[in-house]
């Protein structure tokens, strides 16, 4: 009589159920790792349908005007979460390191971006993103157009060199 009577039918039917039921049940903070993970891979490709997807509705023209030059004027060259941080039920916060270059300067810098995300009917949104330390220019902040830090600031911002423990060798790529 293997399987044939009903509730030996149920009892296996349900056992399944519960057993598949468990790999779709996500935590919080995994939902929020899954949509910061998917919106900064995405934005670091190019991908910014993808990553409008994660973006709140308010925060939608500042995120595109602010990330606008990335991928003509900037060459993002390694991007990676710092560090992940759930707050409340409906808030948290990420850290994400960006290496980047200007298209027309070979010098690799280096920021660090303080992203603050919001959890919305199951889904989380980010609404805010400033440079936490690192260089501004990654990120346009003014209405003119250029990136804080950009060239046009180099000119009139006269900054002391790095200690020579802290300074980057240039690093030149060529396409041949």
């Amino acid at each position: 009589m293997p399987l044939r009577t009903p509730r030996v039918w149920f009892a296996a039917s349900l056992l399944a159920l519960a057993v598949s039921a468990c790999g779709f049940s996500t935590s919080l903070a995994q939902r929020f790792s899954d949509a910061a993970n998917e919106m900064n891979t995405a934005s670091h490709f190019g991908r910014m349908d993808i990553a409008m997807e994660h973006v709140s509705v308010k925060a939608r023209d500042t995120f595109l005007r602010e990330r606008s030059a990335w991928g003509r004027e900037i060459r993002v060259v390694d991007l990676e979460l710092g560090g992940l941080n759930v707050i409340s039920k409906e808030e948290a916060e990420a850290r994400i390191n960006i290496s980047w270059m200007r298209a027309n300067d070979p010098i690799i810098r280096t920021s660090e971006i303080l992203q603050r995300w919001t959890e919305e009917k199951g889904r989380w949104f980010l609404v805010k993103e400033e440079i936490a330390s690192g260089d501004e220019g990654l990120l346009k902040k003014d209405e003119g157009g250029a990136s804080k830090g950009g060239p046009a600031a180099q000119k009139t911002e006269a900054k002391p060199a790095a200690p020579t423990h802290l300074r980057r060798e240039r690093l030149v790529i060529r396409e041949e």
